[in-house]
């Protein structure tokens, strides 16, 4: 699932109609617009290809987001990011975004006027080209905005503005300026008297110039408006283009990281195609991450921005959207021309280009630091992360009987489970400091066994609640939310759906009752000492003896197996073939003789793994699931399921209200470089967010997760440590204590967040195997 940042916008028409759209945007940026052609736009005195920005006319996309009142289209900002995003992968130097974008927007948002109607009308049609001179506006909080008073035809004007993007190609200016001690509007045509115009030639052979106006004679028609109306109109669209511009960086990264990874899949150095060296491989992986994260935040940006949206809420998600675009456009464009190596570094090298246009947008409206600083300002006093304090209780419930929870909506199915939760959950275990052990977990193991909701997404005619994977997804998000602490669960989430969907009437009837009632609690005998990551290289052998299996080898990790009284095996019982060919799966009493446990202590002192020993274990034929050797097909498909749980945004959130809590407590949001790191990873997490939603939506709908989806388990575990890393810096000398630490009126309990994100990185397969899951599976990079 490569994400498109404009795909999911608007209804199933519009989409047809964005599809359509995106299509011909597609054919004529590999045609007349094709990369190849900026060879031949040195540095010259155009901004831009007239011819093309003709054609661009002709098909109607300056007119995108003009009003159908004013002879344009008036589709919005889904449309124009559609186009923005496929210019970008052509880094098409044409004004769209400036002009389709910012000038249309803000034009349109103005009062009606005839002024107003005459250039969106002019600009629809190509006969003008507006820009909008908003650097001053924006950046400055207004100070140094050009100053208009009362003359003699209307207005005076003097002043300057810096930074105007194509002004040399301008046929006007449209000028935010303090009139009366209100922001007002005024139209300055390119070639009004007074107007100096300095240009200065920018990485991508475009220009931006500081533009200066001296006594320029204004008349009363050309100021489109003054006041609050202005102010907001101004605002909105500059959020508009931070969006549209985060767009275009979406398509010029996803290109540039397409055309690295071609050359790494046929360069060859060392009678090697240097895409088999891992070194490159996880280093494509992590650009591909980061690609995946910019087109959601811009993808959820554009949502909010066609729903217009609260405006705090809207420069949020603008800003999040050209912040996390840009750090992404510069990082792949810049690790783009150290793959291609010196070839890279030419002007015939189109990568270079990509490089260079990605400078310059970053840098335009805002840069990395820039929007980072912003939202450390707006994020930091939003209670986006407060809400897991639990103070807001949902206070109406849907009450439901007969276990008909798929009829109801799933915002209604949320409000009661969370309901429950809070009411229910006993508040001395969450958000446990470590796995607790089944003798403090199983009072509310049996209480959901009770209630009927011990197994939410088995069927119903097993004892589940038989909930679709929209509400099984709401159900665990909730839980998580509440800081329910995760029970021996390996009998509700492993093998009771492994035995509905692949054991026999007898192994059903024999097993899941027990596992609704807590009489057998199940643990996972996978990884061994020398096939963790590697499972398949497994060796803990069974070997057929007339109506049993003899078992012998090792499990290592063993999550709580002292707690346990069965577990679930991967065994090879044949050894000619290949490794994942010869794999069984077994249920196993651990009372058998023959079988020894020993805990392993982790660095936090707790006994959370085990390693289990099996010496001439026999175990009954009719204990295995499925097929001889078809075991490895039976794990495997539990495993992408399993990642978008461990991708869950939820643990980064609650260690960063923590690591919010401590910060408060000992001012440290008064330093700036803790602020701005703080803020970073508060970013990664809402971003974090934003792809994992993604995700999600395919499991609501029923389909099928790919292995794109290891890139949550990536980033989410990564992020947790950085968090907890962050936590233990901001702690200061008490960091390294153990129990619960109190800042101010907040607390946290900072080793056991350090402790339990040391291995998040490593269960489930580790991140560097994810990456090489990635790297083969996704960027079909060729193996090592």
């Amino acid at each position: 699932m490569t994400i498109r940042a404009a795909d999911n916008l608007s209804s199933p028409e519009d989409r047809e109609e964005n599809v359509m759209l995106r299509d011909s945007a597609i054919a004529f940026c590999r045609g007349d617009a094709a990369i190849s052609r900026l060879k031949d736009l040195k540095q010259t005195d155009v901004d831009f290809d007239t011819s093309i920005w003709r054609a661009m006319v002709d098909m109607g996309w300056s007119a995108i987001a003009v009003p159908e009142d004013c002879n344009g289209l008036g589709l919005g900002i889904g449309a124009a990011a559609i186009v923005a995003e496929e210019l970008g992968s052509v880094v098409a130097p044409e004004p769209l975004i400036e002009t389709a974008g910012l000038a249309a927007t803000l034009l349109r948002l103005l009062p009606v006027g005839d002024l107003r109607s005459q250039l969106l009308q002019q600009l629809a049609g190509g006969e003008a080209l507006p820009i909008a001179c908003t650097t001053e506006f924006y950046s400055y909080d207004g100070i140094g905005l050009p100053n208009a008073e009362p003359g003699p035809a209307g207005f005076i004007l003097n002043g300057s503005n810096d930074c105007v993007p194509m002004a040399r190609s301008a046929s006007g200016f449209l000028v935010p300026a303090f009139l009366d001690a209100q922001i007002a509007l005024f139209w300055v045509p390119a070639e009004s008297e007074g107007l100096n115009i300095e240009s200065r030639l920018l990485a991508d052979n475009t220009s931006h110039a500081k533009t200066s106006y001296t006594n320029i004679q204004l008349t009363q028609n050309l100021l489109l408006g003054r006041g609050d109306a202005v102010a907001q109109a101004l605002a909105c669209a500059i959020d508009h283009s931070h969006v549209l511009t985060a767009a275009y960086l979406c398509g010029l990264m996803g290109q540039a990281l397409e055309v690295t990874l071609e050359y790494l899949r046929t360069r060859k150095q060392f009678g090697r195609t240097i895409g088999s060296f891992q070194a490159l491989q996880h280093r494509s992986v992590d650009l591909f991450i980061r690609r995946e994260l910019a087109a959601a935040v811009v993808g959820e940006a554009l949502v909010c921005l066609a729903q217009n949206t609260d405006p705090r809420e809207r420069a949020i998600l603008a800003s999040r959207a050209k912040y996390r675009a840009a750090d992404a456009a510069l990082t792949i464009t810049r690790a783009a021309i150290q793959m291609h190596g010196a070839i890279g570094f030419t002007y015939e090298c189109d990568i270079g280009h990509f490089l260079n246009s990605a400078m310059v947008l970053c840098s335009r409206r805002g840069n990395v630091a820039w929007h980072l600083r912003k939202l450390g300002d707006l994020v930091n006093t939003s209670s986006a992360v407060d809400e897991l304090d639990g103070q807001q209780h949902l206070e109406q419930t849907t009450e439901v009987t007969g276990g008909n929870w798929n009829d109801l909506a799933d915002g209604d199915f949320r409000q009661l489970v969370r309901k429950w939760f809070e009411q229910e959950y006993p508040a001395a275990l969450r958000y446990p400091p470590r796995r607790l052990h089944w003798p403090e977990i199983k009072p509310w193991y049996l209480k959901l066994s009770r209630k009927g909701w011990l197994a939410p997404n088995w069927p119903v005619e097993f004892g589940g609640m038989g909930l679709s994977p929209s509400k099984f997804l709401i159900f665990i998000e909730e839980q998580e939310r509440w800081g329910v602490a995760r029970a021996p669960d390996m009998g509700i989430t492993m093998i009771g759906p492994l035995l509905i969907a692949h054991g026999n009437p007898e192994q059903r009837a024999e097993y899941l009752p027990k596992i609704l009632s807590g009489e057998n609690v199940w643990c996972q005998g996978y990884s061994e000492p020398n096939a963790g990551s590697d499972l398949a290289s497994l060796q803990c052998e069974a070997i057929l003896d007339g109506d049993e299996f003899i078992v012998n080898g090792q499990k290592t990790w063993t999550t709580l197996a002292q707690d346990a009284t069965h577990i679930f095996l991967l065994v090879r019982t044949d050894k000619t073939v290949k490794h994942q060919a010869g794999i069984s799966f077994l249920l196993l009493d651990l009372s058998t003789p023959g079988i020894s446990i020993r805990p392993i202590r982790n660095l936090a002192g707790d006994e959370e793994f085990c390693e289990v020993f099996f010496d001439d274990v026999r175990v009954p034929v009719e204990n295995l699931v499925g097929e001889l050797n078809a075991g490895w097909g039976i794990a495997k498909a539990l495993l992408s399921f399993e990642r978008i749980f461990l991708g869950s945004p939820k643990q980064s959130q609650y260690a960063l209200q923590r690591l919010q809590s401590i910060a408060i407590g000992t001012d440290l949001f008064e330093d700036a470089s803790f602020k701005d790191r703080f803020t970073q990873l508060k970013l990664d997490t809402l971003d974090l967010e934003s792809v994992y939603a993604q995700f999600a939506e395919i499991v609501r709908k029923g389909g099928t997760l790919g292995p794109d989806v290891s890139l949550l388990k990536i980033w989410a575990t990564e992020t947790f440590a950085r968090l907890s890393e962050l936590m233990l810096e901001a702690a200061g000398e008490i960091g390294a204590e153990r129990g619960d630490l109190v800042f101010g009126s907040g607390s946290a309990n900072i080793l056991s967040q350090f402790y339990t994100a040391r291995p998040a990185t490593i269960y489930g397969g580790s991140n560097e195997i994810q990456r090489n899951i990635i790297a083969k599976h996704v960027l079909k990079l060729p193996d090592s």
